[in-house]
């Protein structure tokens, strides 16, 4: 749950970096288009599963976008930590809750009686 909170802090952070760099037109409204989904998404990841997995598929969306369209580095770095972050916080092994499960005690095979006697006699 943990890295559930992390997700839900670092997904606004494209959306605002989008406006503070110099990023192209394309990049610029793919930031804030699915910076801005991305955080609604981890928003409410609390309370959906489907949530969760709709950001973390928005994450990779993200980090695929710089490969597939013209970037610059600037712009590659930014959306692949960004992407790769909210994958790993999102469906990575510490975003599920803690689970107890309980599992009933094997039992033991009951002894005759006369073991039982027989023991008890031997001590």
């Amino acid at each position: 749950m943990l890295s559930r909170s992390i997700g839900i802090l670092i997904a606004s952070w494209l959306p605002c970096l989008a406006l503070m760099l110099p990023l192209s037109r394309f990049h610029t409204v793919n930031a804030l288009v699915a910076g801005s989904v991305a955080t609604v998404l981890a928003a409410l990841s609390f309370i959906d599963d489907r949530a969760r997995l709709g950001a973390a598929v928005v994450g990779v969306w993200v980090v695929f976008t710089p490969f597939v369209f013209r970037s610059t580095l600037l712009e590659m770095v930014i959306a692949s930590c960004w992407g790769v972050t909210m994958f790993v916080s999102l469906m990575g092994p510490f975003c599920q809750p803690h689970a107890v499960t309980r599992v009933p005690s094997a039992l033991k095979p009951a002894q005759p009686e006369a073991e039982r006697l027989e023991f008890l006699a031997a001590a």
